[in-house]
């Protein structure tokens, strides 16, 4: 009551960024959902992303958790508070917890670490060595309620809300009895006591929420899901494979509420060709993996084409190659969603920015598959699908779903499956429809489906294929220019990374900077008078993206002639950008172009 009473006195604070990061049973993870639900509740826009060690059972999690007044675009920068329960587990995360000159750091006083001696390579505002797991002891009879403690450390500190984090971990543990309930009561108030005996030197609270719609609480993974029910979608097979496998538990949890079926196959490519089989038998069908699994299911996806069969493929991009980083983000499978295929293949790549786009893309995904009769992949990544957002409501009334070309009962004797048309779509019947048969092989084949090795006939199924996918290169509204469309500075950014060159303009619009940023849901094919319209006249640009090799820059300039001043700025996964670090390297990149074309310029002539 007394920090309540005091609260005019503290500095309000609009946006805070916390990170955690313990053992795997320290219930790090857990601590940061009960916070963002609680601020949930209250109002607040918040996201919160967990991180954890690649091995199967144990080792290090952390999660970061931004809350704000404001919506929030991105997983935030350096943080405002690290709780760090063990410092060998808090060094594994390296760049993804950064603590700096400004950070409040909290950590487990047995570690006998001094606060002016602490293993960081900055000194933070503040530190304090809390006896987390002698107060989760004292509460609780053991150290499982060092989360409780931590939540009410948080809640003293900073002012969060105490009444919806008490709310939500009596819900939490009420099937677990009374007993466990007081029992973290207590502990959430030994970490409030605790805060309080010992105020930070600058006192802060999170400054109160304004009430605005409903929202909800979501990852990407549950979004995608929920969005391809919407769609339509009859059929998931698939293989459970990190960071995607939270897709097909939700279907398996929903789908049959709506007459579908899930089939957990026995590896990869029996999941994609369960889809594909359930495509071809007329239904709506998916699959999800990530990179290595891609790499399996890679044959199916030419079967897919050639059979011009419906199917959405959801790669949800960890590191690689190989197994790499099963756990970690990033945006390198570009090259194999475009390129792993044999023949002369042309297959739509789209992909979600953040969490609640992931339901547009996802149902244009299938909108797209089902149009124009084609495998299409969903390049979401790890951060996006597994991190939680508070999100507005899907208004679902202002979709579209699209069927299938069916065909007519004319179209049926005799029915040409693969009959030249002027789109290039010709209809397509399913097993069971009277007159509908045919064959939907993977070799090349006639208009009837026959088998040919006919040169002139395989020249011409080539140009239908391609020609069906024509519009989509028209499609200009699958790409979002922010900022003032005619700045002379430029980003380009897909994914994840999207979110934080968005928070980049704005930093750069509150300096006077002249900055926009293209943002591609539709990664290929490449739309070449998008990007061009974008690039006439500006005198910098970065294409921001977290792949060593930068891919999307690489496959830019295969298809579009991208100006001299346009560089990239890439990096490998588990090293996120911040957005002020995109702004200060976009005008730096700006300052050295105008410099090296006149040596007389000062630096400041040009931002």
């Amino acid at each position: 009551m007394a920090s309540r009473l005091l609260a005019r006195e503290w500095l309000m604070v609009r946006d805070l960024v916390i990170g955690m990061a313990g053992s795997g049973g320290d219930g790090i993870v857990s601590a940061g959902e009960s916070l963002i639900a609680a601020c949930a509740i209250e109002g607040y826009h918040a996201m919160m992303t967990k991180s954890f060690g690649s091995q199967i059972r144990g080792g290090e999690s952390s999660c970061r958790v931004r809350l704000a007044t404001a919506p929030v675009l991105n997983p935030g920068g350096a943080l405002d508070v690290a709780v760090i329960l063990n410092w060998e587990d808090f060094a594994r995360f390296g760049a993804e917890l950064p603590v700096d000159r400004h950070t409040v750091v909290l950590y487990e006083e047995k570690t006998g670490v001094r606060p002016d001696a602490l293993p960081l390579t900055v000194t933070p505002a503040e530190a304090f060595a809390v006896p987390f797991g002698d107060m989760a002891r004292k509460a609780t009879g053991n150290e499982k309620g060092k989360n409780s403690v931590v939540l009410g450390l948080l809640s003293g500190w900073f002012g969060i809300p105490r009444d919806a984090i008490l709310a939500g971990l009596r819900k939490k543990f009420a099937s677990k009895g009374e007993a466990l309930v007081a029992a973290n009561d207590a502990a959430f108030g030994l970490g409030v006591a605790f805060a309080e005996a010992h105020p930070l030197a600058t006192p802060r609270a999170m400054a109160l929420p304004t009430r605005g719609r409903p929202k909800m609480l979501v990852d990407g993974n549950d979004l995608c899901a929920a969005a391809a029910i919407f769609a339509g979608c009859d059929f998931f097979g698939g293989y459970p494979i990190t960071p995607s496998t939270e897709i097909m538990q939700f279907f398996t949890r929903e789908v049959w509420k709506y007459g579908g079926v899930v089939l957990q196959a026995e590896d990869e490519i029996a999941g994609i060709g369960a889809a594909l089989g359930a495509s071809f038998g007329g239904k709506k069908a998916m699959t999800a993996t990530s990179g290595p699994g891609m790499s399996l299911k890679t044959e199916m996806f030419g079967l897919a084409t050639i059979a011009e069969l419906p199917l959405v493929i959801v790669n949800v991009q960890r590191g690689g190659p190989s197994t790499g980083m099963p756990t970690k983000s990033e945006q390198s499978d570009l090259f194999q969603a475009i390129f792993s295929a044999h023949g002369d293949v042309v297959r739509p790549v789209l992909a979600p920015t953040c969490v609640s786009d992931t339901f547009d893309v996802t149902v244009e995904a299938f909108n797209v598959a089902e149009r124009y009769q084609t495998p299409v992949i969903v390049l979401s990544d790890q951060e996006i699908a597994q991190r939680k957002e508070v999100i507005d409501c899907i208004d679902t009334a202002r979709f579209t779903l699209v069927e299938r070309l069916r065909p007519t009962a004319a179209e049926l004797a005799p029915y040409e499956r693969f009959r030249s048309t002027p789109d290039g779509i010709s209809p397509i019947a399913h097993p069971g429809m009277e007159g509908g048969s045919y064959l939907g092989a993977g070799i090349e084949h006639t208009a009837h489906g026959d088998p040919t090795a006919n040169g002139r006939v395989h020249q011409a199924m080539n140009e239908k294929r391609h020609r069906k996918l024509a519009p989509l290169l028209e499609r200009d509204d699958l790409f979002t220019v922010y900022g003032d469309p005619r700045a002379p500075l430029a980003l380009v950014a897909w994914g994840s990374v999207a979110g934080v060159c968005r928070e980049a303009v704005a930093l750069a619009e509150a300096r006077g900077l002249g900055v926009k940023l293209l943002v591609p849901h539709l990664l290929f094919p490449v739309n070449e008078a998008v990007y061009e319209r974008f690039f006439a006249g500006i005198h910098a640009g970065l294409v921001v993206e977290q792949s060593y090799l930068g891919q999307l820059y690489r496959v830019l300039r295969m298809a579009v002639d991208v100006p001299v001043v346009v560089a990239p700025f890439c990096r490998s996964g588990a090293n996120p950008f911040a957005a002020v670090e995109v702004l200060e390297r976009l005008v730096a990149h700006a300052r050295a172009l105008a410099n090296a074309h006149d040596p007389t310029e000062a630096d400041g002539a040009r931002p």
